[in-house]
């Protein structure tokens, strides 16, 4: 699909329950009523391969309307479409970014600006631009900078040095990418030395003082570079000769680097040796704009690759980070230059990035090391762990936007239940909400509306929610701490396809799926049965060396737990099992329905799983639930489930994602 036609679709998406005209819709996408029409008559037909239709009224407009939802869900899977509210919020990050971009080119370029060829570079309408440019105009006069403009010339920024400064520091390096890079880095214990805006002002006042023109990204990075460099002498590392100074001396780069070096010295009473001189010079050669070599071309290209594979795993559009981006091309110009030259860097948080954050550790690693420029050299994990800083910083953007909604659940709504609330609000208060704190007994439909985690100092672990559930101290001590941090890593980066390379071995998977699943517990049914007579099936097969009223005692707990909650997972799942155990042993019953069956509302429900946690021990129940939550959006493997609905099939697929 093309770009327009993605947007158009997601439009219509944004519409579905209802009619919009064509000229609303070219209002919205900055395109020609004509345009649009033409878009949608293409877009109608792939609508209608793919489990949807687009339904035309003369006088009101078109409007989506879904006839299969899996089917088309899976078709958006396929053209990497985000529901509402990420693309909500990764739209009015491209407006920050863009603007950020443009203060770039005026204040750290000292670049006079022509519009029309703006607004060609970053692909808007000139009056998109202009309304950026004004929001700028406005952020500008707090600092007495103002926006000048000649006809035929282009605009450009006036005003005093000092005031550019000022405004350059606090609004360039106060948000968005740097302080997210500064959250994550700033946490460590590594960075007592110098802070991060003490290094900032340093760059910033020799570079403008040389009138050398960087980036944010240059500095950025020179920050980084810096911060780890410190740390490192600190401890006897020292760089390999560069083999370039001969080569730099007469440089201006090289002269400001001398006078980076000089005031940092003095601050931290750290020596610099001539290499870390040198190194930083190449640093401070990396152009802004990234000239447009062959080179250059090519490292962007592959870049851009990368980061759109890493954006399908996570979940979340990457590619419209352009600090991200920047960044690593600012990154992997010196990387290239090392690695030709067998240098290697150490790196001090490589072993707390591979602990803390392994998940995006190893995506980089993976992913990074199939780009073409860098497969033949060998890599080492300090270089990886400086990559993985990159992709971390912008998950940590990603946090700071999509805060998690948790609810917390205690034996009682009150006292310990307030008491947890706190903790975890003063603990993890910047990326989760704590939406409401209920007892056990007050858990309902309600209370689980819109919910990403549930936090409990009650053990949940024999009920099966659509959401991740963490069994934490009231006190939360440092363990649960851990654990909620850890989970957060993963819920912000929605790692459907990373849990995937960290999955249990091959025999152990199969050990849990077999103590809890067999043939004698599976069953398909050709034509659709009713919801009792799946319900009293699953039961009769359940029973077996069970009490004589197991199956009575089961329903009404069955019932119990639909008053707490959900047991409906999606338009094609059902999870039916007791609020308090009722059997002896775990085990878990399976129904299949190919052609799809009615449970209350839904209408196209076709797995049935009826869970009997033990009364006694429940050894990786979890394993297994998590595995069948993960069955909801994994549309692929409910296809193949369906394709060939035998138990052979079913328990290779299903152990797949264990």
């Amino acid at each position: 699909m093309k770009q327009k036609e993605k947007a158009l679709l997601n439009r219509l998406i944004d519409h579905k329950n209802e009619f919009v005209t064509s000229k609303d819709l070219a209002s919205e996408l900055s395109l020609s009523d004509r345009t649009v029409r033409n878009y949608l008559q293409d877009l109608k037909v792939l609508v209608e391969k793919n489990g949807g239709e687009i339904l035309a009224k003369q006088g009101q407009g078109y409007q989506l309307r879904i006839v299969h939802k899996m089917v088309f869900d899976l078709f958006l899977s396929h053209e990497n479409l985000v529901d509402p509210f990420y693309r909500n919020a990764s739209e009015f990050s491209e407006v920050e970014d863009r603007q950020k971009y443009i203060l770039n080119k005026l204040l750290l370029e000292d670049r006079v600006i022509v519009i029309d060829d703006l607004a060609e570079e970053l692909f808007i309408s000139r009056s998109s631009l202009a309304k950026d440019i004004q929001e700028i105009k406005e952020k500008l006069q707090e600092y007495s900078l103002v926006i000048v403009s000649k006809h035929g010339k282009g605009f450009w920024v006036e005003g005093e040095e000092r005031n550019k400064r000022h405004f350059i520091m606090d609004t360039l390096f106060g948000k968005t990418y740097a302080n997210s890079m500064k959250e994550y880095l700033g946490n460590s214990h590594f960075f007592n030395e110098i802070t991060f805006e003490e290094l900032t002002i340093i760059i910033l006042d020799e570079t403008r003082e040389a009138k050398l023109k960087v980036s944010d990204v240059v500095i950025q990075n020179l920050v980084l570079h810096l911060s780890l460099g410190i740390k490192r002498m600190r401890e006897g590392f020292e760089i390999k000769d560069l083999g370039l100074q001969q080569d730099l001396l007469g440089r201006i780069e090289y002269q400001v680097a001398e006078k980076i070096v000089e005031r940092i010295e003095t601050v931290t009473n750290v020596v610099f040796p001539i290499e870390e001189v040198s190194y930083l010079t190449i640093h401070l050669m990396a152009k802004s704009n990234h000239e447009a070599t062959t080179e250059n071309q090519e490292l962007s290209y592959e870049l851009d690759n990368v980061i759109q594979s890493i954006s399908q795993v996570i979940g979340y559009p990457l590619m419209e980070d352009y600090q991200l981006k920047s960044g690593l091309l600012g990154h992997l110009g010196p990387l290239l230059i090392r690695l030709n030259r067998g240098i290697t860097l150490d790196n001090p948080l490589t072993t707390e990035i591979k602990e803390g954050n392994s998940e995006a550790f190893e995506l980089t690693k993976h992913y990074f090391a199939e780009m073409p420029m860098l497969r033949k050299f060998v890599i080492s994990e300090d270089e990886w762990a400086y990559l993985a800083l990159h992709l971390l910083a912008a998950l940590e953007k990603v946090k700071d936007t999509h805060k998690v909604r948790a609810l917390i659940i205690c034996a009682t709504g009150y006292g310990s239940a307030q008491l947890l609330k706190n903790r975890v609000s003063n603990e993890f208060g910047k990326h989760i909400t704590v939406v409401n704190v209920k007892g056990y007994y007050e858990i309902n439909e309600a209370t689980l509306k819109g919910i990403d985690l549930i936090i409990s100092s009650v053990d949940l672990s024999t009920m099966v929610f659509k959401v991740p559930v963490l069994h934490v101290s009231v006190f939360l001590n440092d363990e649960d701490v851990h654990k909620i941090r850890k989970l957060l890593d993963r819920l912000i980066s929605r790692p459907t396809r990373i849990e995937e390379t960290h999955r249990l071995p091959l025999n152990e998977r199969k050990r849990y799926f077999e103590t809890q699943l067999s043939e004698q517990f599976f069953k398909r049914y050709e034509t659709a049965p009713t919801k009792e007579s799946v319900v009293d099936d699953l039961l009769d097969v359940l029973s077996v060396n069970e009490e004589e009223n197991y199956p009575i005692k089961m329903k009404q707990q069955i019932s119990q737990r639909e008053m707490m909650g959900q047991i409906v997972f999606s338009d094609t799942v059902v999870v039916p099992h007791p609020a308090i155990p009722v059997g002896v042993s775990t085990k878990i019953a399976v129904a299949l329905i190919p052609d799809g069956m009615t449970w209350d509302e839904k209408e196209t429900v076709n797995f049935v799983f009826l869970i009997s946690p033990s009364y006694i021990e429940n050894e990786g129940i979890t394993v297994v639930t998590k595995a069948i939550v993960q069955l909801v959006d994994r549309l692929d493997i409910q296809q193949a489930i369906l394709a060939e609905p035998t138990f052979e099939n079913f328990s290779n697929e299903l152990i797949k994602i264990i």
